[in-house]
């Protein structure tokens, strides 16, 4: 075994053996140009559905929106049964004393926001105007969105507490509103006019690829509930889970909606009253549904790479078959069985790779030079995993080994002598 090996890695460096595989792959074009014509195909039609699986994952996580993937939304509506002497299609509220009953339900709370809405507000910077969304929330907001600042800071528990008149605005904004050229850091300090009040900009951010976020400006949720709502209404509640299991998140949206609907006297199979949305569900969903994709896109892959095996396995077997009387030769002048095992080896596995290269090189080209083209909200940025690209050679290095075995183990099975009376 061990001069086997040294054999073949002699092989392996050796200029004159290569010279003389090239001559042997090159010596019938065609064959060898069909058969690496599906190798490289197998390798092209993983990494192109690899990218196209990426990008799909990607744009589904953006479409998540604001909602990180591990908390609990809750939302109220219209009744759509009657119950407790109330008739059907009734509002349902959630006030401030019911938030904070909810919240002492919970025996730890990750995190924590309150959220109201005003669409279409029109904002006034000097001469500049535009309508965007005014959400008041919670300092935790921050943190259950992922909210990337590009200068200043986010909402405080300062800010909530002593209801003051700040902002953190969203890169549209910034955009459409202060002079071309502006940088986010030079926005901080400056006085915003929303729906007729003044505010001061202490912070910006910017999610990359939604317009949707990018268009709206953070307020502290006790100044938004003041000033914009003149109630004591919470329109929405966001609520962290902090590393909770499935199962754990499963239970304790199950149980808060259930205490809601009683204090709110909502039908207990009233799904519109009030609602319990678990993100942690809707992301474990989509986790499972990628990695389904993932496998299929490998079983394609691999049974179009064994399909290119087979094909080399059948060159190697009709090479051998062509080259017996050169075989018995270089038995008879001394040849070992490692040297030729090694020389039928190399020209297959020499064939996968120069092949599955091909196959890699056109499906990056194709990638990188068509994905930046699709941008779609459930499709963005096809990329090529590179891991999984050098992962699909190796497993042509092993293919090509073992589909040169059968072939190689004929070779050196071939007698001298039978193999000089061939014709």
């Amino acid at each position: 075994m061990v001069g086997l090996k040294a054999q073949i890695r002699s092989l392996m460096f050796d200029r004159d053996a290569w010279l003389e595989i090239a001559h042997t792959v090159l010596s019938n074009p065609l064959r060898t140009a069909l058969t690496g014509l599906s190798i490289a195909l197998g390798v092209f039609i993983l990494v192109v559905m690899q990218g196209l699986g990426s990008g799909l994952e990607t744009g589904v996580q953006s479409s998540f929106g604001d909602d990180a993937a591990n908390i609990l939304n809750v939302r109220t509506g219209r009744t759509q049964l009657a119950y407790r002497g109330r008739k059907p299609n009734r509002p349902v509220n959630i006030h401030n004393p019911d938030e904070q009953a909810l919240k002492a339900q919970l025996d730890t709370v990750p995190a924590w926001s309150r959220q109201n809405f005003q669409w279409g507000s029109i904002v006034r910077y000097g001469n500049q105007q535009g309508s965007y969304s005014i959400r008041g929330v919670d300092p935790d907001q921050a943190k259950l969105a992922h909210t990337k600042l590009t200068a200043g800071r986010f909402i405080s528990q300062y800010d909530v507490d002593l209801e003051r008149k700040v902002a953190v605005i969203g890169g549209q904004c910034l955009e459409d509103l202060f002079p071309r050229g502006t940088k986010p850091e030079q926005t901080i300090g400056a006085f915003i006019q929303m729906r007729g009040i003044q505010f001061v900009v202490v912070g910006a951010f910017n999610k990359p690829g939604s317009r949707w976020e990018n268009r709206g400006i953070f307020v502290p949720f006790s100044t938004s509930q003041k000033l914009f709502q003149g109630s004591d209404i919470v329109r929405r509640l966001a609520i962290g889970t902090g590393d909770d299991d499935i199962d754990d998140t499963r239970k304790t949206s199950v149980t808060l909606l259930g205490w809601l609907k009683n204090r709110l006297a909502v039908h207990p199979e009233d799904s519109e009253g009030v609602s319990v949305t678990n993100r942690n569900e809707e992301a474990e969903t989509f986790r499972q549904v990628f990695k389904g994709i993932n496998l299929f896109v490998w079983f394609i892959g691999l049974m179009t790479l064994l399909a290119g095996a087979m094909g080399v396995a059948n060159i190697m077997a009709i090479v051998v078959r062509e080259r017996t009387k050169e075989i018995g030769i270089r038995k008879a002048l001394g040849a070992t069985s490692g040297s030729i095992i090694g020389q039928i080896m190399q020209e297959a596995v020499a064939l996968m790779l120069v092949s599955g290269s091909a196959g890699l090189l056109a499906g990056v080209w194709l990638l990188q030079g068509l994905g930046p083209q699709f941008d779609h909200e459930f499709f963005s940025n096809p990329k090529v995993d590179y891991r999984s690209a050098l992962l699909s050679l190796l497993i042509l290095v092993i293919v090509g080994v073992f589909s040169s075995i059968g072939p190689a183990i004929r070779a050196v099975s071939i007698r001298p002598v039978e193999a000089l009376r061939d014709e």
